[in-house]
């Protein structure tokens, strides 16, 4: 009796253990810890009572982000998935640290979810190494009153930016670019490279797109706003917009949430609008930044496929749709917005306000990935930039400096990274 009984509780113990042991490791970039109580508690919720798959969560600052997965990689003890601004994914990924995820099941129908455009900083020859699993995108901010006030509207080119800055200017009023001076600036700079059609690199991602006319004239026209037309760099967006010091700024779409909670006294006298374009042969180019947050399985996960599953959840409509409205409307002033349209639409928002936000995304881009690290390539133009306009350097000689420092770290990276690439592609 006693022994059937010991048999009898092994098979028990024994057909338990995979549904104690199973759980997984997530590190995500840049929730609050409201946002991330929200996440863990729709997780628990949905996933875990549907899979038994437990998910621990941690998440880091998008300061500490890069050097804790450096660190991870480095060690071999990273999380079963991780998170981060979509740039360093393929950085880890190319070194190893990451999976490849276009070779799993179901891969077409997961990548399809998102703007394509907003895989070029995931992937580089055809890897992939993150899915996106929210988004944001680069809109104008316009103070209606004031722009009324002068028989403006909202402008649609950059050419018509110019000529309407002298007004704004001659009633104390200016514009400011997003990211201002900061090493983020060549958020900025790309906005202006790609409606002309240049890039960071050419298009075999073999040597810089730095040095290209197309690059060279957006370059100029950027650096003309704070050289020629004086606009600011140093007010903070928020606090000029509600005081009336700048009349149009360039955010993402958070910045219309902290408009709605904190700025109660102008509301009503500003709306949105997408970027000011290029007109290039007889068409206009509107395309804008798009931010947002990635996730990619490491390769040292013993629970990939676990993860995967996870990655599919996470990024479905209904989910992503649940926590985007919980994070709305729990945390005042908050705002996580989907990385496709069919969701981004569910959310309870302005159906107004949410189509324009999809328009500005399915023209938005972002940075594609080459080898050179995006620290590296951010320094070479915030360097470029800040002599031109603190030094008075010739623009078109400080982008050719850039380019050259670009080209030559590209040089390097494909000896160090040839070993790697050579042997990701073969197993593909």
């Amino acid at each position: 009796m006693k022994r059937k009984f010991l048999r009898l509780f092994l098979a028990i113990v024994i057909v338990s253990l995979p549904v104690f042991a199973l759980e997984i490791d997530v590190w995500l970039t840049g929730l609050t810890n409201e946002q991330l109580r929200i996440v863990s508690e729709v997780t628990e919720n949905d996933f875990t009572s549907k899979t038994g798959i437990n998910v621990n969560f941690m998440v880091f600052t998008v300061s500490d982000t890069e050097t804790k997965l450096l660190l991870a990689a480095a060690s071999g003890e990273g999380p079963d998935i991780a998170g981060s601004g979509p740039l360093f994914l393929p950085e880890l990924g190319l070194r190893g640290a990451l999976i490849d995820l276009s070779t799993l099941p179901d891969f077409d129908e997961i990548y399809s979810r998102a703007n394509p455009r907003l895989y070029r900083s995931l992937q580089y020859q055809g890897l992939t190494f993150g899915i996106p699993h929210d988004s944001t995108i680069t809109t104008a901010y316009i103070r209606d009153d004031i722009f009324a006030s002068l028989g403006l509207s909202a402008p649609k080119t950059w050419l018509e930016v110019k000529q309407i800055l002298p007004k704004l200017q001659a009633q104390g009023s200016s514009m400011l670019m997003q990211f201002r001076l900061t090493e983020i600036l060549y958020a900025d700079v790309n906005m202006f490279m790609w409606q002309r059609g240049a890039d960071d690199y050419t298009p075999d991602l073999s040597r810089s797109g730095y040095d290209s006319p197309e690059c060279i004239e957006a370059f100029k026209e950027y650096l003309e706003f704070y050289t020629l037309y004086k606009i600011p760099s140093e007010i903070p967006a928020l606090q000029g917009f509600i005081d009336g010091s700048l009349a149009m700024v360039f955010q993402y779409s958070t910045f219309h949430q902290n408009l709605m909670n904190a700025a109660p006294q102008i509301l009503g006298k500003w709306s949105l609008a997408q970027v000011p374009g290029t007109e290039t042969a007889g068409r206009l180019d509107r395309t804008a930044n798009a931010g947002g947050q990635a996730i990619g399985i490491f390769a040292n996960s013993t629970k990939k496929a676990e993860a995967w599953e996870f990655i599919k959840w996470f990024t479905s409509d209904p989910i992503q749709v649940t926590i985007a409205n919980r994070i709305i409307n729990e945390i005042p002033g908050s705002f996580y917005m989907p990385a496709n349209r069919a969701a981004i639409m569910m959310m309870d928002m302005d159906k107004e306000t949410l189509t324009l936000f999809c328009d500005a995304l399915e023209e938005g881009s972002r940075s594609i990935y080459g080898l050179v690290a995006p620290r590296n390539r951010r320094r070479y133009l915030q360097m470029a930039v800040q002599r031109c306009i603190l030094q008075g350097e010739d623009p078109e000689k400080s982008i050719r400096q850039a380019a050259n420092e670009h080209n030559a770290e590209i040089e390097k990276k494909q000896i160090e990274y040839d070993r790697f690439i050579k042997k990701l592609l073969e197993a593909k």
